[in-house]
């Protein structure tokens, strides 16, 4: 998208909120650190779409489980899908969240009172915030070393006594925690690669050493883009635990094709003079394939005007 007024671009989008870029992407001009902010924006949405999928996931394993277990005593009427919330005695914010879906406040008395009908158990769970999950590692009475490994089938580890461990129920609790405070940035439209130190995966627990720093924050732009290559292999990871088939569609989709040309040197230099993406018929795609092979560009293909497909290229 290219600013009619550069000055009043910046304007608009705030000088304060440029300057970080202007200290992490040193030497950029006014229009180079517009190009890096829509390369932001960029990467914030392919980023967001992996999140989704896998948030979606992740939940609905939870539910099934828990489902099933709370419900297990039953002799008939056993469902994968249960009002499990109730039964547990929930974190305060974590019951608040389920009470906003499950209760209403009485006009007159102020008190709060059981919707009727009552909502369905997937549409409250569908409701629940990304970081209702990994809080549900912390309620007591759940047998997380029978339940985690229905929860992510796919981790190398499968068996309960390995999931009994708290210190190994911590380390998918970090991994959550990871992917949700991500998530958060991107929603609270903060800059996705203005990262932090990174922690190893762990809590810090009374008693207990803090976690110790795995790398430190971010100091250049090739940094931020291992960081967020990084970051995006945690999360497919992640993926992979929950869902062997997503993570195959995934990886298979033109989201990660996307992302992985956006988070590259070559992607935002692209982005930085402003020209992301190179559209161009069929026929001289063909004709000029050889050079587009050497300029390292992504290129948006047409026929008789209509959309053929997107080539990306392979960056080693």
């Amino acid at each position: 998208m290219q600013p009619n007024n550069i000055d009043q671009t910046h304007t608009d989008i705030s000088v304060a909120r440029l300057s970080s870029y202007r200290a992490m992407f040193r030497g950029a001009n006014d229009h180079e650190l517009y190009g890096i902010y829509c390369w932001n924006e960029a990467l914030s949405a392919t980023l967001f779409r992996l999140i989704s999928i896998t948030e979606v996931v992740m939940r609905n394993r939870f539910h099934v489980a828990l489902s099933l277990h709370l419900y297990s005593h039953r002799s008939v009427g056993v469902k994968d899908s249960n009002d499990w919330y109730n039964q547990l005695a929930l974190p305060p914010k974590s019951e608040q969240k389920v009470r906003k879906e499950t209760h209403f406040r009485h006009r007159r008395s102020g008190q709060l009172r059981p919707k009727s009908p009552a909502p369905s158990p997937n549409d409250v769970v569908s409701r629940m915030t990304f970081g209702f999950w990994p809080k549900l590692l912390d309620v007591n009475g759940i047998p997380w070393g029978q339940l985690l490994p229905q929860i992510v089938p796919s981790h190398r580890y499968k068996d309960s006594r390995y999931w009994s461990v708290v210190k190994h129920q911590d380390a998918l609790y970090a991994r959550l925690d990871l992917v949700n405070r991500l998530r958060n940035r991107i929603a609270h439209f903060e800059p996705v690669w203005k990262q932090g130190d990174l922690y190893e995966e762990r809590r810090g627990r009374s008693g207990s050493p803090k976690p110790s720093i795995e790398l430190p924050a971010p100091s250049s732009p090739a940094e931020v883009i291992a960081r967020l290559k990084l970051l995006h292999d945690r999360i497919t990871e992640l993926l992979k635990w929950l869902s062997p088939d997503r993570y195959s569609d995934y990886t298979a989709s033109y989201v990660e094709s996307h992302f992985n040309w956006i988070c590259s040197a070559e992607g935002l230099a692209a982005y930085k003079q402003m020209q992301p993406g190179l559209n161009m018929p069929l026929a001289r795609f063909k004709r000029e394939l050889n050079s587009i092979l050497a300029r390292h560009a992504m290129v948006r293909v047409h026929r008789k005007n209509r959309p053929v497909g997107t080539y990306y290229p392979i960056l080693r």
